[in-house]
């Protein structure tokens, strides 16, 4: 028959000792089965706490900013794409402005069009789901004397 030992220190206990005389250790099965508890208890709370804090930061939606001359705001969240026209740097008017969102493995959305928009137009809710995940928004604006200016950001 195999020898008891302390689940603690290792040491060998005599059979029915109820503590082990090395380091103290409790050896009632019951003692142990509530260590037991409390240990996936205390587990259960640690990583309930690390979901909470973690869920903003990888599950939060995801906003870029161009740095070109003509500005857009990006937003993504819940399979969805927003791109907010902020307007240009330099001042002058987008006569026409036309997005495409741009997916993984080459797929892109249907090419947006918009006629004299203002700082705040809003394309979106465009669905990500069918394109799957959303790499960057491709735009051609413009300008009323005709001059032409097209560049994809990356998300």
């Amino acid at each position: 028959m195999k020898q008891k030992v302390c689940p603690r220190c290792g040491e060998p206990v005599p059979e029915g000792a109820s503590i082990c005389m090395v380091c103290g250790q409790s050896l009632s099965k019951r003692y142990m089965m509530q260590r037991e508890v409390a240990v996936v208890g205390v587990l259960a709370v640690v990583a309930i706490v690390l979901a909470y804090l973690l869920f903003p930061i990888v599950f939060a939606p995801t906003t870029v900013t161009s740095t070109g001359n003509v500005l857009f705001e990006i937003s993504l969240s819940d399979g969805s794409a927003y791109v907010e026209y902020e307007g240009t740097v330099d001042g002058r008017d987008v006569a026409n402005l036309q997005i495409a969102v741009l997916a993984e493995g080459g797929s892109t959305s249907q090419l947006f069009s918009f006629a004299s928009p203002e700082p705040g137009t809003v394309l979106g809710p465009v669905e990500t789901g069918t394109l799957r995940k959303p790499v960057g928004v491709y735009y051609v604006a413009v300008y009323g004397d005709g001059t032409k200016m097209s560049d994809t950001i990356i998300i």
